[in-house]
């Protein structure tokens, strides 16, 4: 489930509102690829002595205090080598917010993701999830940890990125500048439907306990977390959701113990009688 706008021009702009759902099932849209009429130069995002980093913590930005309260827009900005998202956000009396809570920017190489964890009174958001297909940014996805929003940020799948960020004020809006990472690891990705998104495990190699984590589609009220091996049943456990509408579900299951080799991991839905629906599939080689 994921809306997005697309406005020819210098850049493009993107606010996505994710519809309602309807017996704890999400709505879906299908997604057309993003495009620009021309690319910008790459100074927008290169300019300056602001290093880039491309991995752990990049940054740690905002005040102690703003009066930011709601996520209004995301707008990407790509050009040859770079790609720029400038996120802006809203106060509570529907203006534009001047000022930014702290707000911490961090690279998780090996998913090939740029993680932003917003403020605590930042609990409302315009944006679900946007598809935007660049050379280095492939989507964003707006998701809720108990009442705090995070935003993650991936990459297209194989590219190693790098990033650097900066706040503006008066209006306040977050600005995150991607670049190629020169670095010849490349990142194993993320399992992602529109139905779940799974960060861990990622495929290859595991061990126990598998940590199980990722985000749930806006409006599910659960999620099944089963393990199979060679076409058996071993695991199958229940995560409930709150069913928020409005943002993407974080959750997480840790299975602490199971058999050995090459096993399915399938977090999804299931249908009345217990056989996977729609979700991720994510195949991993327990040693």
């Amino acid at each position: 489930m994921r809306l997005v706008i697309a406005i020819l021009g210098i850049g493009l702009l993107v606010s996505a509102c994710s519809p309602g759902s309807q017996n704890g099932t999400p709505t879906t849209t299908t997604l057309a690829a993003t495009t620009t009429s021309r690319a910008l130069s790459n100074e927008i995002c290169t300019a300056g002595d602001l290093p880039f980093s491309d991995s752990g913590l990049v940054a740690v930005l905002g005040e102690d205090n703003g009066d930011a309260s709601s996520l209004s827009e995301i707008r990407w900005d790509p050009a040859s080598d770079c790609e720029r998202l400038t996120i802006s956000f809203g106060a509570g009396s529907g203006a534009p917010a001047t000022t930014l809570g702290p707000i911490g920017v961090t690279v998780i190489p090996y998913a090939g993701v740029v993680r932003i964890g917003l403020p605590p009174e930042l609990i409302e958001t315009s944006v679900a999830d946007s598809l935007l297909e660049g050379d280095l940014v492939d989507s964003v996805y707006a998701f809720r940890n108990g009442e705090r929003l995070t935003i993650d940020i991936h990459a297209v799948d194989g590219i190693p990125i790098a990033t650097r960020a900066f706040t503006t004020t008066s209006p306040a809006s977050l600005v995150v500048d991607i670049v190629r990472a020169g670095t010849e690891a490349v990142p194993v990705g993320v399992t992602t439907t529109n139905t779940a998104v799974v960060i861990n495990p990622t495929p290859g190699p595991g061990s126990y306990p598998i940590v199980v984590e990722g985000y749930a589609a806006p409006g599910l009220t659960s999620l099944h977390v089963q393990l199979n091996q060679d076409g058996d049943l071993l695991v199958d456990r229940s995560v409930a959701l709150k069913g928020d509408a409005g943002a993407w579900q974080f959750f997480t299951s840790t299975i602490d113990d199971g058999p050995i080799g090459a096993v399915a991991l399938f977090v999804g839905t299931v249908d009345g009688g217990g056989i996977r629906d729609t979700g991720a599939l994510v195949s991993v080689n327990v040693e």
